[in-house]
């Protein structure tokens, strides 16, 4: 009787304590090792989805500790596009950017059966007049699928003969969404420069078909490759039937690929779900790697965990107040002990993924500055004293958030290495002007 009073009073205490915690986690988890460290090699994946009876919106960003195979093996330096839905005219207006090492590209051309062109002025001459050509081989955009119109695609190429490296600019419309969506995004292909694979493949390995993609309200894509990282947004908002609803209560089925499921996952990724308004989530399958709060239900994803057949979240009214939540715990804890192991592993799971949070918002930072610098040398690169000025003044930024921790050492390391880099290719481009 004594041991059974203590047992109690022990796990009131510890109810008290952790009562926040347990509704937070809404059920036991098991996280199967999700420890992302700066130092993987797997990308890293934040999906925040916002469905409605009618629409869905959808948010994921994807970020790289290292770069591509085709940039670390020194062919091409850095790769960038922009593609964003203009609605007005329903055409997605797309912009490519990239810098390469002209002497290693032109080799692989012949590895990969291509003929090496006898001198750059015949490779910026078919590219000029073929943009097709590129855009395909560089980017895997076929034109034909996608309805680019070669009369709108515009190209600009510099070629620096003394470094051996070339840059090249394009624009295009796209006029097929449907098909840009479902092909481009939505498939089990590869995406990116060279056939380099992104997470495969995008949205998790979401089922999508049941996406109106011919009458969406926004989309975009942003994609930015460096010597130090990769990393790429799509944000979208359609039509689409994934919300149900019965009575008080709703229900949201994301069906995965069925050529993935049962297969391991190649990314670690967390999936927020935001469930309609003034309703709590009751429920959340696969468990194992889920946990909820509110009207919010989260998925934490492994790089060695299984796809499941699908990610499945249930909410309706709130129906618990403070003490009923507070008895159930003292319950569950006396009745069920193995709640103390599963505790623990709730535990290290939450500070990891805290740990995770504070590495992911350093990247994002890390990202955003680098970012903008590129993004100064596209605007300014040929006005070296206002380039000059505004680097200074990323500079002074850059230091500011070191010094207030919010980026460490090595990436303010890059981050400097990489200026000066930029300053050395401006300063070269005013003296050849």
């Amino acid at each position: 009787m004594r041991r059974q009073l203590s047992r109690i009073m022990l796990a009131a205490i510890f109810s008290v304590v952790f009562l926040e915690f347990l509704n937070y986690l809404g059920n036991p988890l098991t996280f199967s090792a999700f420890s992302s460290s700066a130092n993987s090699q797997f990308w890293e994946i934040r999906d925040v989805i916002t469905p409605t009876l009618d629409k869905i919106e959808w948010l994921e960003e994807g970020v790289h500790p290292g770069p591509p195979s085709w940039i670390s093996d020194g062919r091409w330096y850095d790769a960038h596009s922009r593609q964003i839905l203009v609605k007005s005219g329903n055409y997605i207006f797309a912009t490519f950017y990239e810098t390469f090492n002209w002497t290693a590209v032109n080799e692989s051309f012949q590895k990969e059966g291509w003929h090496i062109y006898p001198s750059f002025d015949d490779f910026r001459s078919h590219v000029s007049n073929d943009p097709a050509w590129w855009l395909l081989y560089s980017w895997n955009m076929p034109i034909d699928w996608l309805g680019i119109s070669l009369n709108r695609t515009k190209v600009a190429i510099e070629f620096d003969a003394e470094a051996s490296t070339v840059h090249i600019e394009m624009s295009c419309q796209i006029t097929n969404i449907p098909g840009y969506f479902m092909e481009t995004l939505g498939r089990l292909g590869e995406i990116g420069i060279g056939g380099e694979k992104l997470p495969t493949p995008l949205f998790a390995g979401f089922d999508l078909t049941t996406l109106y993609v011919g009458d969406f309200e926004a989309l975009q894509l942003l994609d930015d490759y460096g010597p130090d990282h990769g990393y790429y947004k799509i944000y979208f908002k359609a039509p689409a039937n994934l919300l149900s609803q019965y009575q008080d209560t709703y229900s949201l089925s994301l069906k995965v690929s069925p050529p993935l499921i049962g297969q391991i996952h190649n990314a670690c990724r967390f999936i927020n779900i935001s469930m309609p308004p003034n309703t709590e989530v009751t429920d959340t399958s696969p468990r194992n790697i889920s946990t909820y709060t509110g009207n919010v239900a989260m998925f934490a994803i492994g790089e060695s965990d299984r796809y499941p057949d699908s990610f499945q979240v249930t909410s309706g009214p709130p129906i618990k107040d403070f003490t009923q939540i507070f008895l159930e715990n003292i319950t569950r804890w006396v009745t069920e002990p193995e709640i103390w192991v599963a505790l623990g592993t709730a535990i290290a799971a939450m500070y990891a993924t805290f740990h995770g949070k504070r590495i992911w918002n350093r990247q994002k930072i890390y990202y955003r500055l680098y970012r903008s610098m590129v993004n100064l040398y596209d605007h300014y690169s040929q006005d070296f004293p206002k380039f000059n000025q505004e680097i200074e003044e990323l500079s002074k930024s850059i230091t500011k958030y070191f010094i207030e921790g919010k980026i460490n050492d090595d990436q303010f390391d890059k981050l400097l290495t990489r200026r000066d880099d930029l300053l050395e290719r401006a300063k070269r481009l005013q003296e050849k002007g």
